[in-house]
């Protein structure tokens, strides 16, 4: 039930054109005239891409972007908020998500990155992380490339087809001193209000409604209505990494092997001195450990089992980082796992917050 609900937050419903244009007689050469008669507005809808957020994010150094999606089906209402930003001077992006399903949130979090430091936001509380390799890049356009990979994700809805709307019926008025207009129609099922600012005017907000079933908004701020701050001074957040299934563990003779990596994709480098391996017992004891720094670590215990430990650092040097590789041999009979404790915010990386 809550999965058919989620995809349907991520489906915009069919928005069919039904009502008849009101002929104008108030003259509007090349949409030019303010505020604009209707059927200039539904030659600007009409036009391919007046409406793109990567344009946007292409000629605007800040931009932000606010969706809310609503939904209700079979009686459970769903939410899907996105908040995503940027500051391309500061090297900053800000991306932000909540999903409410039957009044219970289900995420809600933020993330601000570009810069060694970094903020995090888990509910209502802030925390402050470290990235020691930023390799800050347009969340616009990041978005926009992993939608692409993979097409059956849940990703902002920034795409809106205004074609859709282009032979509707407009009410618009408009304010010649902030410049801005809004467009206000209905086709029977849904109800469309569309705010414009500027000469020649572009799209800065999109409503759709339809009852109290459907709800979905689009809100663009630009310039210095845009800001993000990275805040200093907060709890810390431990690095996030869940050590993945061992890709080899094994016997041979006395001698037990543990084989792992750190996966593709992985982004949030920190220096491998504030990472501590564990070889860690069944009971949640760790039976020993190295510091990654070390590369190379053998301990033996007053009993005679001993433990080895291998970081394999691949790249960028010095860094725990994507594709780095770590080996665990041991004379011990006991099951065990490898686990990673972050010295610097002094938590387990796989805990939760």
């Amino acid at each position: 039930m809550r999965r058919s609900l989620l995809l349907a937050l991520v489906l915009l419903c069919p928005l069919a054109a039904g009502c008849l244009e009101v002929p104008t007689v108030r003259p509007c050469p090349d949409n030019t005239c303010f505020p604009l008669t209707s059927e200039a507005f539904n030659d600007l809808m009409s036009q391919d891409e007046v409406f793109d957020v990567l344009a946007m994010a292409t000629q605007n150094e800040r931009l932000r972007v606010r969706t809310t999606m609503i939904h209700e089906q079979q009686g459970q209402r769903g939410e899907i908020h996105w908040d995503v930003a940027k500051d391309d001077i500061s090297d900053l992006r800000s991306i932000a998500t909540r999903v409410i399903l039957g009044g219970n949130p289900i995420i809600d979090s933020q993330l601000i990155e570009g810069q060694e430091t970094t903020n995090v936001r888990v509910g209502g509380t802030w925390y402050e992380g470290r990235d020691a390799n930023p390799a800050y890049a347009d969340p616009f356009f990041d978005l926009a490339q992993k939608a692409t990979e993979d097409p059956d994700g849940t990703w902002p809805p920034f795409a809106f087809d205004t074609a859709k709307l282009s032979d509707l019926s407009w009410t618009i008025t408009g304010d010649a001193f902030s410049s801005q207009q809004v467009a206000s129609a209905s086709n029977g099922t849904h109800d469309f209000i569309i705010e414009l600012m500027g000469l020649p005017p572009s799209i800065i907000g999109i409503e759709v409604y339809s009852g109290d079933s459907y709800e979905f908004t689009l809100r663009v701020s630009i310039g210095d209505e845009v800001d993000i701050e990275l805040q200093q001074g907060l709890p810390r957040m431990h690095l996030a990494f869940v050590p993945p299934q061992p890709d080899l563990l094994t016997v041979y003779e006395d001698t037990r092997l543990l084989v792992g990596s750190v996966p593709e994709g992985f982004t949030s480098e920190v220096a491998l001195s504030e990472i501590e391996m564990h070889a860690m017992l069944p009971d949640g004891q760790s039976a020993a450990s190295m510091r990654l720094d070390f590369d190379e670590l053998n301990h033996t215990a007053a009993d005679g089992t001993w433990w080895s430990f291998i970081w394999v650092d691949v790249a960028p040097q010095g860094l725990f980082s994507a594709q780095d590789a770590y080996y665990v041999r041991t004379n011990s009979t006991s099951e065990f796992t490898a686990s990673f404790y972050d010295l610097w915010a002094e938590a387990w990386t796989d805990q939760t917050v």
